[in-house]
């Protein structure tokens, strides 16, 4: 028998989940964190800050669990409501409020309304397609001496696969909808390479955003949520060791990739690097060790307050600069003191606005799951 759970379990709140959340902000508030001026060996900084790919994890995580939420409620009468509404408690009031702030900081405050013009305007921000006005300016955008929103590609990128793929599950057979996943998975990396040709970019902004470009995670998280719905992890065997030998082959041609320039595989590769740890992640055996380290308390309390954290770290970049950031720059300590200095300032107070806005902002509005968007017994 296999050592992964039943579909049945996967209804139910997985710790080890909360755990890769906790991994991915963490790799991703490191690879943000990272000053270059702290570094002398560019080859070494850009090998480190490699953490942004926990952007992927976030992207396979999302594809498991939504595509799970969606097969588990097909034939309800409340399959498309209850979704929606859920989500929308989940993602916008962080989203608008962060976006909100922004906007009229540019207006009021720097009083420079002209920045918000063209593929610049808050409409691409209001709209959850801020991603599609990087694409079309080939560039990121810029609004703010003091905020900035532009890691916000990423949730653009899940809203929109949110409109979509709530119809394809519901329509789809299992097995076909397996089939989709992985043809979304295989033909993401020839789609990047496709938009670079069409801009005369080898490593376009547009194929770093695009939601067709990037559906390699989404694919991949979707493609297990299916997997372990038709319970076929019960009829591989070794099934944990093949999951294995992907982790540590991916992870290999990821290093190499590190090493020897980016190239437009990596994502493919990022996702099922991040796709294997998600399936050993739900190993049910008691000595499994990513399920161990998954289950650990401080990478689940990250993961707790990941979506604070990943919204925040970002957004108030140049104030950590301002604040601390350059002062260390500047200073007489040695690099590498300087650096693990801001990291801790970066992380605290990234830390603090993550748990006022779950107190504040996301518990408050995810309490109205129970009310607004409770599902009736089936």
């Amino acid at each position: 028998m296999s050592g992964q759970p039943s579909h049945e379990i996967l209804k139910h709140r997985i710790p080890a989940l909360d755990g890769l959340r906790g991994i991915a902000i963490a790799l991703v508030m490191l690879s943000h964190f990272l000053l270059r001026s702290f570094w002398t060996d560019k080859d070494w900084y850009t090998r480190v800050q490699g953490g942004w790919l926990g952007v992927d994890l976030f992207f396979v995580l999302s594809g498991f669990l939504i595509t799970g939420i969606l097969i588990d409620s097909k034939g309800r009468a409340d399959y498309w409501s209850s979704f929606y509404k859920r989500r929308i408690l989940r993602i916008f009031p962080l989203y608008y409020f962060s976006v909100i702030v922004v906007w009229l900081t540019v207006i009021f405050w720097e009083q420079a309304p002209g920045r918000l013009h063209g593929y610049d305007s808050f409409f691409w921000y209001f709209s959850f397609t801020p991603n599609i006005a990087m694409a079309l300016k080939n560039n990121w955008l810029y609004h703010s001496h003091v905020f900035n929103l532009n890691h916000l590609w990423s949730l653009a990128v899940e809203e929109q696969f949110y409109l979509l793929w709530p119809l394809v599950v519901r329509w789809l057979p299992l097995r076909w909808l397996a089939a989709v996943c992985v043809a979304l998975l295989c033909i993401a990396t020839p789609a990047r390479h496709w938009v670079d040709g069409l801009l005369g970019d080898p490593l376009s902004t547009a194929s770093y955003v695009l939601p067709f470009c990037r559906m390699d995670g989404l694919a991949a998280g979707s493609f297990l949520a299916v997997f372990f719905r038709l319970d076929l992890q019960h009829f591989i065997p070794y099934d944990k060791w093949l999951a294995r030998i992907a982790l540590c082959w991916s992870g290999y041609e990821i290093a190499g990739i590190f090493v020897h320039g980016t190239e437009q595989r990596l994502f493919t590769l990022s996702a099922l690097f991040f796709g294997a740890m998600l399936y050993l992640s739900l190993n049910t055996h008691p000595r499994a060790l990513i399920r161990r380290i998954c289950e650990n308390r401080f990478l689940m309390h990250l993961g707790k307050y990941s979506y604070g954290l990943y919204v925040f770290h970002l957004m108030f970049e140049y104030a950590w600069l301002r604040w601390f950031g350059k002062a260390l720059i500047s200073s007489t300590l040695p690099p590498a003191l300087g650096q693990t200095i801001y990291l801790l300032l970066a992380f605290a107070g990234t830390y603090a606005l993550a748990r006022l806005s779950w107190a504040l902002i996301e518990r408050p509005f995810l309490r109205m799951k129970k009310t607004w968007a409770a599902r009736p017994a089936a």
